[in-house]
């Protein structure tokens, strides 16, 4: 097994010389997937591939490899070979929640981008893209990570279709079908937080265990989301923009930055959220209760300030501290510091992003077809999660966050 799998520091020779077993016997539990001895040998090699030290992990470098003469093989294992990309992603799934799972165990959605030069591959279009903080030609997916304080890793995703992927006419029908793109994706746009909920239901239909479900304004502002998410009874903090109008126990509605314009400074009570590269990352924080949801659970808005002033007043110019607003829904009576904790492990899926780009070369498919990206995107997130239960045993669980004195 090539040392890239793991950082080289995290373990020991002998424990080294396991990972190999360890990848086939993974490899192994999924052998069911795949109708034909070819297409599980290149899985193998496509997973010691993903998991090397390979510079660029291209099909034609992961055949090289591999020891082919061309990418021919890991080509036609992704475009033609007799396997269901779903149900590889179930068992990945079922995997990372087994190794990862723990009292804190949340589920996070967000979006990230691959820039593209052509115009052919599926979902490719001008688009704004985090990835480069710009409009670009590119292709957008949304991703569902799970995490814990034992790790994280991706376990779903979806091709986001814009909406130059999106009609009815005769020449587009035909665009989308030389793809492969499905019929019903094909005729009109599946919004990201529709894509989020769509794999949010198959998370719930397997009973994975988790507290909360997280994500950042793109997603806290569909109210169409917040409902199912309400009448799911599913746990959430979601960020939502200060102009967001919130429900308040007498009936009343206001927009969250007015919430925050009369709430009490003794509300406030600084706590760090997480550990960031530079330590603890302190805020503060206050709890105001909203209006209930009508069943057993509670809402409620968090709001998070900064502790100096950081950010241009656009009006005055000025510095100010910065305020961000999390809509909560969970149980009634719940602490501000489990709240804290909830909304401070968001920062998890960039890190997985980070993993997924940087090691298992999720952004170096170079596939075009709607079902080769499904099957690459799922063979990354499998060597992922066979890094994140590698890397769980040595990485040390973080203190838990609280109040400053």
């Amino acid at each position: 097994m090539p040392l890239g799998a793991v950082r080289t520091g995290e373990l020991g020779e002998g424990e080294i010389r396991l990972l190999e077993g360890e990848l086939e016997a993974l490899c192994a539990s999924v052998d069911d997937v795949f109708a034909r001895p070819a297409s599980r040998e290149n899985l193998r090699a496509m997973m010691r591939g993903l998991l090397s030290e390979v510079p660029r992990k291209n099909l034609w470098q992961l055949a090289e490899f591999a020891g082919h003469a061309s990418p021919d093989r890991l080509q036609g294992f992704l475009a033609r070979a007799a396997w269901d990309a779903g149900e590889l992603r179930d068992r990945v799934r079922a995997f990372a929640v087994a190794t990862l799972t723990a009292q804190d165990a949340v589920l996070i959605a967000d979006e990230t981008g691959d820039i593209k030069k052509g115009i052919k591959s599926s979902g490719v279009q001008r688009q704004y893209t985090g990835t480069a903080g710009r409009i670009e030609n590119a292709q957008v997916s949304v991703h569902l990570s799970y995490g814990s304080r034992l790790g994280r890793t991706l376990i779903d995703s979806e091709l986001y279709l814009g909406k130059d992927w999106a009609g009815t006419s005769a020449g587009h029908e035909r665009r989308c079908a030389e793809q492969g793109i499905p019929p019903e994706r094909a005729a009109h746009v599946a919004t990201k937080p529709e894509l989020a909920r769509r794999m949010l239901e198959r998370v719930l239909s397997a009973g994975v265990p988790f507290t909360y479900f997280l994500a950042d304004e793109a997603y806290g502002r569909c109210r169409t989301l917040r409902t199912w998410l309400e009448d799911n009874e599913v746990r959430y903090v979601l960020a939502v923009a200060k102009d967001e109008v919130l429900p308040l126990p007498d009936g009343r509605t206001r927009q969250a930055r007015e919430l925050y314009a009369v709430t009490p400074e003794t509300a406030f009570e600084r706590r760090s959220c997480a550990d960031g590269a530079k330590g603890p990352r302190e805020y503060d924080w206050a709890c105001v209760q909203l209006g209930s949801t009508g069943a057993a659970m509670a809402r409620a808005l968090l709001i998070r300030r900064s502790t100096v002033p950081n950010k241009k007043d656009k009006k005055t110019g000025e510095l100010v501290r910065e305020v961000a607003y999390f809509l909560c829904h969970t149980d009634p009576g719940v602490t501000l510091a489990e709240l804290v904790t909830a909304a401070g492990q968001r920062w998890m899926v960039e890190e997985a992003f980070q993993a997924a780009k940087g090691q298992v070369g999720l952004d170096e498919h170079e596939v075009r077809k709607w079902c080769s990206w499904y099957r690459h995107t799922t063979v990354c997130m499998l060597a992922m999660a066979f890094l994140a239960a590698v890397r769980s045993r040595h990485i040390p669980a973080p203190t838990a966050p609280g109040p400053r004195a």
